[in-house]
């Protein structure tokens, strides 16, 4: 299995990016997928069967196909109208934010879990983290925090995974590079003390989603100081999103986590008939057939996986 080179902001260098085989289930492993919904739960016009098409999607993704690891799913984009069964894969379990937002237009968090191969995955708790904000500071829509347990290599081993989808067109690049910054503030927060609602905490973090900004910004580096990342690194930072057409246009989907605590490692899934298409994980990326099928059925974003490890 090839490991993924990472790099700290302050070098300022290219990532590159390597496809890994999956692991089996015994290597204390777990999978890990990240997934704009595009306004999940409402329907497209022109589109016959959109909603139940995209859940099917939905499900498709949080159980994928050939994969015998658990896994964690984190969806952004959860809208009111979506139905919490319809999104459930069988044998797994599914959990929805508070609806977040400082306007008319509010949006969920969502996290799916499946164990395949016995109940070495749990999630311990999950923290609203708009408490934790810092006084003085604006984030449109706080990340959904999971404290996440994984016992598959035998012992306990505890990490919090913080869902995030950042501001976009309030206030422009300015207010995002400040909600990004935030995030570090909100991480060392969760990982200093044990949060109301959680019975522990832990020192290991990784926050995914759609941060709609490349990760090479200096935004990135804020966070990690204020986070206490004592080796930052960032995965995959590869066009993600979707125009209109179905072209890829910008690196905004990421993972984003100290080195010195967790691994993560960009995972290869093999394909599956999704969204009208045959859609495959390349290098950690949902790469589809057919771009446009994809854009026109389910999402404006490719979503993004991993293979996480607590060291």
């Amino acid at each position: 299995m090839k490991k993924l080179r990472r790099y700290g902001w302050s070098c300022r260098l290219p990532l590159l990016a390597a496809a890994v085989l999956l692991p089996t289930a015994a290597s204390a492993d777990f999978l890990v997928v990240s997934q704009n919904g595009l306004h999940l739960g409402q329907d497209s016009r022109g589109v016959p069967g959109y909603v139940a098409n995209k859940n099917a999607f939905i499900r498709d993704l949080g159980h994928w196909q050939g994969s015998a690891l658990p896994q964690m799913t984190f969806l952004q984009e959860v809208m009111s109208q979506a139905d919490k069964d319809a999104l459930k894969p069988a044998g797994g379990s599914v959990n929805f934010s508070e609806l977040k937002g400082n306007s008319s237009y509010l949006e969920r968090y969502a996290d799916i879990l499946v164990n395949d191969s016995g109940a070495t995955l749990a999630i311990v708790c999950h923290v609203d983290t708009a408490k934790l904000v810092s006084a003085g500071a604006t984030v449109q829509r706080p990340p959904e925090a999971t404290l996440i347990s994984d016992s598959s290599s035998g012992s306990e081993k505890l990490v919090w995974f913080l869902d995030y989808h950042a501001t976009f067109g309030t206030g422009g690049p300015k207010a995002r590079r400040g909600e990004i910054a935030e995030i570090g503030n909100i991480v060392k927060a969760l990982t200093a003390a044990v949060p109301a609602g959680c019975p522990r905490t832990s020192a290991n973090a990784v926050i995914v989603g759609d941060w709609n900004m490349n990760a090479t910004d200096p935004a990135f580096a804020t966070l990690a100081a204020n986070a206490g990342f004592g080796k930052p690194s960032f995965a995959p930072n590869v066009k993600t999103s979707l125009n209109a057409q179905g072209r890829t246009t910008s690196p905004y989907d990421h993972f984003i986590w100290d080195d010195n605590l967790v691994q993560v490692t960009l995972a290869a899934l093999p394909a599956q008939s999704v969204c009208s298409t045959r859609v495959a994980v390349v290098a950690g990326v949902l790469t589809p057939t057919s771009y446009p099928a994809f854009r026109r059925n389910c999402s404006d974003h490719v979503g993004i996986a991993a293979v996480v490890k607590v060291r």
